[in-house]
């Protein structure tokens, strides 16, 4: 195939001059595109953790349980009850941020009401940012274990903020208390999620453990 082209080239010099600049023009594309792709490759403009279990769904970020975690010696052993957790929300954006005040998390009566059930909290509310959280109890035992979700509805959901939140399970039993936190921003329509330390200098939760 290729001495027939050559051949070609040869009878036709006008279409064979043609045919090398329409090549040359192409392979220069491609070379630049080529280019742009390793400038950019392996820097992503926001880090990401995989193993957070967060979506972007319907445009709101979903967190889903992904796994039953217990205080030892606690009672009962397989779960944290909601009535000792504490949330904390951030958003950050070019000149500063804007932290709400600590807050318990959810309704605690209604996420023990023996069935699956979904309580509303507003986590931010100001002229420029308005932020609630739908917590789901999937099987309504009052603690937050495998499968049940936090929703956050973020309105407008801007590309430029970072938003972070942080969770904290404390014991009722014995003064236990684990902590987590996570930072997370949609660009062109894709999540990322990361662990984070980014609440405050000190750790927000030192007063509650």
């Amino acid at each position: 195939m290729f001495n027939r082209f050559s051949m070609f080239l040869a009878a036709r010099p006008k279409k064979a001059a043609a045919v090398v600049i329409t090549l040359s023009i192409a392979l220069i594309l491609v070379t630049a595109g080529l280019a742009l792709e390793l400038t950019h490759f392996g820097r992503a403009l926001y880090p990401s953790d995989d193993i957070i279990p967060m979506k972007f769904v319907d445009g709101k970020i979903v967190y889903t349980c992904d796994s039953t975690i217990a205080f030892p010696n606690e009672t009962p052993a397989e779960s944290f009850p909601y009535a000792g957790m504490k949330i904390l929300f951030q958003i950050a954006y070019v000149n500063g941020a804007m932290t709400m005040p600590i807050a318990d998390f959810g309704n605690h009566t209604l996420l023990r009401a023996g069935s699956r059930a979904t309580v509303h909290q507003v986590l931010v509310s100001s002229t420029w940012a308005n932020v609630s959280i739908d917590i789901t109890d999937i099987t309504g035992d009052g603690s937050f274990d495998k499968g049940d979700t936090m929703t956050f509805d973020i309105l407008p959901l801007e590309e430029k903020f970072v938003f972070t939140v942080g969770l904290l399970w404390v014991s009722p039993e014995h003064g236990n208390a684990m902590a987590f936190e996570a930072s997370f921003t949609v660009h062109d329509g894709k999540l990322y999620a990361w662990f984070s330390d980014a609440l405050d200098s000190r750790p927000w939760y030192e007063p509650y453990t």
